[in-house]
């Protein structure tokens, strides 16, 4: 489904499909669930546009889709979910900005020397797959595992992705120096222990354990 409107406000929509079945005697598959999830929207007006960028517009839209599958196992004392998605983003419509030097939405659409905001691309898809052992029915162990990838470096890799204590110097339209000097260049930095590069990468894989309980 799609959604547009001129002028106005941003325009979005979705569509859902569910399917669902069940025999819970079974010491197979005692049931079987999936839901399928797509969404559009577009923002139009004051330099942007729902189409191609063109001239002075900026395209400001978003589609994408998730999809689900989840089987309960042995009268339910098993489940097992897999599913995924994908997302395209002309212009970075609607995507967090990471919080690098206390970068926000607001200020990554001024000026982002870091990460931009409605101005670059962004696609990025995921898979992910759970294993529930469910030994009554208010107790659940999921083993859950996830793979993420952007087609630029967005995810946080291992050495953070904001600068350390000290160096952070809330100037976010700013790069960071490593000893907390904001500079406008990386050239900048050269006296002030370097520019800090914040540690962003495309790919992110999550391993989780998470018991849960009902009381």
């Amino acid at each position: 489904m799609f959604a547009y409107s001129k002028p106005g406000p941003p325009a979005y929509g979705h569509r859902r499909r569910d399917g669902y079945c069940e025999k819970a005697a079974s010491r197979g598959i005692s049931k079987m669930a999936c839901d399928k999830t797509t969404a559009a929207g577009c923002d139009c007006g004051s330099g942007v546009s729902c189409r191609n960028n063109s001239g002075r517009r900026r395209q400001l839209s978003f589609n994408g889709y998730i999809v689900h599958d989840r089987a309960w196992l042995y009268r339910d004392s098993f489940a097992l979910t897999a599913g995924g998605g994908q997302i395209n983003k002309p212009g970075r419509y609607l995507v967090p900005v990471p919080p690098i030097n206390g970068e926000a939405a607001a200020t990554a659409e001024i000026y982002a020397p870091y990460f931009t905001a409605n101005r670059d691309p962004l696609r990025a898809w995921d898979i992910s797959g759970t294993f529930d052992y469910i030994p009554m029915q208010w107790n659940t162990f999921p083993f859950e595992s996830d793979y993420r990838r952007a087609s630029v470096p967005y995810r946080s890799g291992s050495n953070r992705a904001t600068p350390p204590p000290g160096a952070n110097n809330r100037s976010p339209t700013m790069y960071a120096c490593n000893d907390g000097t904001p500079s406008a260049t990386t050239t900048g930095c050269v006296n002030d222990g370097g520019w800090r590069s914040p540690n962003l990468k495309k790919n992110e894989v999550l391993i989780d354990i998470d018991p849960g309980v009902k009381f």
